[in-house]
């Protein structure tokens, strides 16, 4: 299946307080999320703001993605953000994470957790290597992990949870038998003494400025539709709850997000589908119910073009995995 994240376009940033510029053009692997190969530059031709990165997780059972980072010094990451939880772990060099406009410097064996919806950017000081390990928002609400609610320490350094990293790592990197049984387990283990003991209880940063109020609005309209997308919504329905004219909402959602409300709409209820149809509970035509789709012709056209196959061969999957109970 494929990964699906930002449009595929090249984009330009700077370091702060230095003159240079940095082409960072879009690569999709398998197993990693939208990665950034930064390319110097004397001159970049426009400036970047941020991006919003989509998942697509390949296994709807352990829906996480994780890749291992190396940068050269003076190089970073575009500014992105997203509503699944980022953790990563640096393991040599010196890096910096800039995330909603705090700054926190990481060495080897530090741990820096990116909550939900964070506009984040790496770079590096010197030669850099990290871990990047995403972690599915709805996993973590369906797990019991309040993942909207509360905010994590933005950098950690404890032994016990850096273990815990490690071993996840290990076990998707090597496969051993029942490596997604592991693997989840290990991942539900530490967050759950992420959150039990490293809550962060300062508030969140305040947003200023034109561009910020339109990212609150688009966050607004993205958690809205996390929370209402079974239910039959109009462009309207959407409007009235953030407060703003349909013409500057779609305009602004799609300058931010690089998708029309609808396109990220189908893209909702298709991941949340393919999680009920992997699971073997559902039909194609109740998963398409459940998600918001009126029309079963219509959810397999959108569904094949979202998540890469017909729902009927991810049911068939499902299905066949819930009787071998693999």
């Amino acid at each position: 299946m494929k990964n699906e994240s930002c449009p595929l376009s090249a984009k330009s940033c700077s370091l702060p307080g230095e003159n240079r510029n940095f082409l960072a053009i879009p690569v999709l692997a398998p197993q990693k999320s939208c990665l950034w190969k930064v390319v110097s530059l004397s001159s970049a031709p426009y400036k970047y703001e941020y991006e919003y990165e989509y998942h697509t997780m390949r296994d709807a059972a352990l829906p996480i993605m994780y890749h291992e980072e190396r940068l050269p010094s003076g190089y970073g990451i575009l500014t992105n953000w997203h509503e699944n939880l980022e953790i990563l772990w640096f393991t040599k060099g010196l890096g910096r994470v800039i995330i909603d406009n705090v700054q926190v410097d990481a060495e080897p064996g530090d741990l820096v957790f990116i909550n939900s919806n964070c506009l984040h950017r790496i770079l590096s000081i010197e030669d850099v290597a990290y871990y990047c390990l995403i972690i599915d928002r709805s996993f973590c609400l369906r797990s019991g992990i309040p993942a909207e609610k509360v905010r994590i320490q933005p950098r950690i350094r404890d032994g016990i949870l850096r273990g815990n990293y490690k071993q996840i790592i290990r076990v998707l990197e090597e496969k051993p038998p029942y490596c997604e049984a592991e693997a989840q387990a290990n991942i539900l283990l530490l967050l759950a003494r992420l959150y039990r003991g490293f809550q962060d209880d300062a508030s969140e940063p305040e947003s200023v400025g034109h561009k910020h109020n339109q990212l609150t609005m688009v966050r607004s309209a993205i958690q809205f539709l996390n929370s209402s997308y079974q239910q039959s919504l109009t462009i309207d329905d959407i409007c009235r709850r953030v407060g703003s004219s349909k013409y500057h909402f779609c305009r602004v959602f799609r300058a931010v997000t690089g998708k029309t409300v609808v396109d990220y709409l189908n893209f909702l209820r298709c991941e949340r589908a393919q999680f009920l149809l992997s699971t073997g509970d559902c039909n194609v035509q109740e998963a398409a119910e459940r998600c918001g789709f009126c029309s079963g012709s219509y959810f397999s056209m959108v569904y094949k073009r979202q998540i890469g196959e017909a729902p009927s061969v991810t049911a068939k999957r499902g299905a066949s995995q819930a009787r071998t109970g693999s």
